[in-house]
């Protein structure tokens, strides 16, 4: 792990070239929920050309040689025959192992008492909107939400840290306060995160409502007042551009530059789409991130993960933000904050473009913090 700056940067961003933190590997395809928003398009089917299970060891393997943490997702990890022998087997080898189940009736009670007793490190549960209304429709599927504050009781009754993904759209916006608020005073336990992730138009979120760089501003101010007394992490994702504005707040109430610097690791700076985290596709092949399926890197069948990772070129460039181009390229913050490479990519074709969420062109100096008051609203 290195530090990237460049002359006039205000921040220097961690760079992740030996290992990631995080490697998201899509065990299946198959699910069987019809969300809005899915990135991998799922069906309900697995596909035949899946990692067998010693392919799936193998890539086990090598994420705990690298020092990672590896997120089981999907489709449905829940879908695989072998998901607790391989969960079993990632858990003998001292592997930190998270899922992130769908909300279907295959999450059952004893599916997460086993979790608990495989020792899984944290349980994902979606959840888009505070009522069983709004979330099923996002969902597809009636029922998700009923299920989703099931799997919270049964989390908190086993006691397993959980993280709650929800997708930020025009839709799912208004309904964000309330959301907070369920959270906040029915599941503060066993919840430990509350992960805001902002719309990248893959997949089926290509016919979402997206957001427009000012809402997305006056999300962050939200974010960052409620995030002060909430009784867990709320944090973005797919949204770097909020260490810019997080930033921008701590220089404005007078935080010396230094302080800032320090909290670097603990807020994130520098990670994104290729550094620091990395998605191996249920054939497994390497991309750069889930939300980023270009270019592709190589697949595990025929060189290691930890190879792909450290080598590509493609991740070489990601990782230098001295390659961005627009307002990233000569942002202030591009190496703390560095946009998200999957928005531009998927917006405006070019990975190095300028990430079209952020309003504020270069990033130049502190702002007030005007956005703050928004934290009263309910948009």
């Amino acid at each position: 792990m290195q530090q990237g700056e460049l002359a006039g940067d205000r921040y220097p961003g961690l760079i992740y070239s030996q290992a990631p933190r995080n490697v998201y590997w899509e065990m299946t395809i198959a699910c069987d929920l019809a969300c809005k928003h899915c990135r991998a398009d799922a069906i309900h089917v697995r596909d035949p050309l899946e990692l067998n299970g010693d392919e799936a060891r193998a890539l086990l393997r090598d994420i705990k040689a690298m020092g990672s943490m590896v997120i089981l997702t999907g489709g449905d990890p829940m879908k695989r025959p072998d998901l607790f022998d391989l969960i079993e087997y990632g858990r003998s080898i001292d592997l930190p192992v998270s899922i992130t189940p769908s909300t279907t009736p295959t999450l059952t009670r004893e599916v997460v008492q086993r979790f608990k007793e495989l020792g899984v490190a944290a349980m994902g549960v979606s959840l888009d909107a505070p009522t069983a209304e709004l979330h099923d429709a996002f969902r597809g599927v009636d029922g998700t939400f009923e299920r989703s504050q099931a799997a919270l009781a049964w989390a908190r009754e086993f006691k397993i840290p959980v993280q709650v993904n929800t997708t930020v759209t025009t839709g799912t916006m208004p309904h964000l306060p309330a959301l907070f608020s369920l959270l906040e005073h029915e599941h503060a336990p066993p919840v430990r995160r509350w992960s805001l992730f902002l719309l990248v138009p893959v997949g089926r979120g290509t016919d979402l409502g997206i957001p427009t760089a000012e809402q997305i501003e006056e999300l962050f101010g939200w974010v960052y007042a409620v995030a002060e007394g909430a009784p867990f992490h709320v944090g973005t994702v797919e949204a770097p551009h909020y260490r810019r504005f997080w930033i921008q707040q701590k220089e404005a109430a007078g935080m010396p530059p230094a302080a800032i610097t320090q909290m670097a690791k603990r807020m994130g700076f520098g990670v994104r789409d290729g550094n620091g985290v990395i998605f191996v596709s249920h054939r497994g092949d390497v991309y750069p991130a889930g939300f980023l399926p270009h270019p592709l890197l190589g697949n595990v069948r025929e060189q290691p993960l930890s190879a792909i990772y450290r080598t590509a070129p493609a991740l070489l460039r990601l990782r230098d933000m001295g390659q961005l181009t627009g307002a990233c390229g000569a942002c202030d913050y591009r190496w703390a904050c560095g946009g998200s490479r999957a928005r531009a990519y998927a917006m405006t074709g070019d990975a190095m473009a300028t990430d079209p969420f952020c309003l504020i062109p270069g990033g130049r100096g502190p702002r007030p913090n005007r956005a703050i008051s928004v934290a009263t609203q309910s948009w």
